[in-house]
């Protein structure tokens, strides 16, 4: 159904992900005419589940036009950790194909 690509783009919308950024600043050394890094930076960013994303996957997936702006919290988090299960078992089924 999803490529490998795809799952794991769902799986990083779905539980949030971290990312590093690195900032360099260089400037011009004139004995040698040539950009010399002088300060580096790297910071990790984290990004947070995408909740309006998760909700039109919970839609697609159940076939269902159930409004999930209606539930609660703890059950928000439950089909999250149910859409998650069938993620992985996908990723399993698919991870099987490759083998065989």
């Amino acid at each position: 159904m999803f490529d490998e690509e795809t799952l794991n783009a769902l799986k990083r919308c779905l539980t949030g992900s971290t990312c590093k950024e690195t900032t360099s600043e260089y400037v011009l050394d004139e004995e040698t005419n040539s950009m010399v890094m002088v300060k580096q930076k790297v910071t990790e960013k984290t990004i947070p589940p995408n909740p309006d994303l998760m909700k039109l996957i919970f839609q697609k997936l159940s076939g269902e036009e159930t409004d999930y702006n209606a539930l609660t919290d703890e059950e928000l988090h439950r089909e999250k950790l149910r859409l998650l299960k069938e993620l992985k078992e996908m990723e399993e089924n698919k991870e099987k194909e490759n083998d065989s």
